[in-house]
């Protein structure tokens, strides 16, 4: 039986990295993340798994037992297309340097670090030679969330390193006659733990287009709408919107739900009739099946989460029975989960590596 392999989760969020490594039977050491809604989140989700706030002050003697992965989602503000693009040299991408030296600290035997798209090009180099000096194995991937069945793009670079005697355990332990990768259902985890049928597409999807990616401003600026816009339905079912200076824009996922829920057929609506509709916004609760987490997991006021009951309907396509509406009226903490979501980690998007680590750990263990 392959021993508990133990994560600390750094810029923890609300637990995406978390839930994708509990799936694969890695339990949770240790998180470091300094946003107040995130934290009760993780309270709420984790109980009594110790929570720091500051990575800057994270030491190695803050945490007694060994530590066998560390995995976060590094800030994106200086990496977005949606920001300056300042890269590294941003104070907030920068922490990336913070990461580096606690995985310096703690010497573990696998790390896993997340970002958006466009850190390829600004901190991927920086990042991959970090972690190559200090004695890693290195592969980076990018992964869209729709390569697991979301019905929205949201791609994100993943930087996946094994230590390198690790790494060279494994590979030797490869070279073994019927040592192989197990596939699917025969792989049991270390906890006997396998994702199943979660990440199953629908054979409907191919009538439908995806959704836009959430984003952490669909609580506030994404919900922003000028009564000088126009907005005009494209065939597929998309919208434009067009600004009073005659400019395109594209139309983000908050405004979207709230076009399609117009009570009337038309295809071209103006701002101010957006505005005196009362269709609602968004939902964090319809976002949190789209973006693959337990529904009520960001409702510090839920209990229990209910388990995750399978993607939403396409864009264009009739909702599936067991989807939340995609607009409400009202709801505590609306705004607050919806930044949570919008920055988070797809769960299903971040399994394969963890589920990678823990058929590693197998080989390396029983000499396949």
């Amino acid at each position: 039986m392959v021993r508990v392999l133990r994560a600390l989760s750094l810029f923890s969020g609300i637990g995406g990295l978390d839930l994708a490594a509990q799936m694969a039977g890695i339990e949770a050491s240790a998180f470091c993340e300094i946003e107040p809604f995130p934290v009760e989140v993780l309270t709420k989700r984790f109980p009594g798994v110790p929570i720091f706030d500051d990575v800057r002050k994270l030491k190695r003697g803050d945490i007694d037992g060994s530590i066998d992965i560390i995995h976060g989602g590094f800030p994106c503000q200086d990496l977005s297309t949606a920001g300056k693009r300042r890269g590294l040299s941003g104070e907030r991408s920068g922490l990336w340097f913070e990461m580096l030296r606690v995985i310096s600290e703690f010497r573990p035997r696998y790390v896993l670090a997340e970002n958006v798209r466009g850190a390829v090009n600004l901190a991927l180099d920086t990042v991959y030679a970090g972690l190559e000096d200090e004695g890693y194995e290195v592969r980076p991937h990018v992964i869209p969330a729709s390569a697991v069945g979301a019905p929205h793009q949201r791609e994100r670079l993943f930087v996946f390193g094994v230590r390198a005697d690790v790494h060279r355990r494994y590979t030797e332990a490869m070279t073994n006659p019927g040592c192989e990768l197990r596939q699917g259902s025969e792989f049991d985890g270390a906890h006997e733990v396998e994702a199943g049928g979660m990440n199953d597409d629908k054979s409907e999807r191919s009538e439908g287009r995806l959704w836009p990616t959430p984003t952490a401003s669909e609580g506030s600026v994404g919900e922003i709408v000028s009564s000088d816009d126009v907005y005009i339905q494209n065939a597929n079912g998309t919208f434009t919107k067009i600004n009073r200076k005659g400019k395109e824009w594209n139309v983000d996922l908050a405004r979207m739900v709230r076009l399609l829920a117009m009570p009337t057929s038309a295809d071209t609506w103006s701002g101010a009739e957006l505005l005196e509709a009362n269709g609602g916004r968004l939902n964090p609760d319809w976002v949190e099946q789209l973006m693959n987490f337990p529904e009520g997991w960001t409702d510090v006021n839920c209990d229990e989460p209910k388990p995750w009951q399978g993607w939403p309907a396409l864009l264009g396509q009739a909702q599936y029975p067991y989807e939340h509406p995609r607009t409400t009226t009202g709801g505590k903490d609306r705004t607050k989960r919806l930044k949570a979501l919008g920055n988070a980690v797809v769960p299903a998007q971040a399994y394969p590596f963890f589920r990678a680590i823990a058929e590693i750990e197998r080989s390396i263990t029983n000499d396949c």
